[in-house]
């Protein structure tokens, strides 16, 4: 299939939502709805360093568990007229996971 942005509204619960080790971290596994290749998201929270202030508390996968995130195909498949300035080496669609 050839490269094309697609907004894919819907949210999709057929994905996998996995708290990582250090409590940082979020990782969203899942199959593509644009292409059903398999693709995987990790959002990492807090400034990593350890340092806290008293101006902001440090936000942990706990805190932003209800939140909606936009997932992109990052299937890894040399989908044709990609182009080479997208982050993201997938399809080009995108779709909304709940992580709560």
């Amino acid at each position: 299939m050839e490269y094309q942005q697609q907004d894919f509204r819907e949210r999709s619960a057929d994905f996998r939502i996995t708290k990582l080790g250090d409590g940082r971290r979020i990782e969203v596994t899942g199959v593509c709805p644009g292409c059903g290749g398999h693709t995987t998201t990790t959002w990492s929270y807090g400034s990593g360093n350890g340092y806290k202030s008293f101006r902001t508390r440090r936000r942990e996968a706990d805190q932003v568990a209800d939140t909606l995130r936009t997932v992109c195909c990052d299937c890894g498949h040399g989908h044709a007229n990609r182009p080479e300035t997208d982050p993201f080496l997938g399809c080009g669609a995108y779709w909304q996971v709940d992580l709560g």
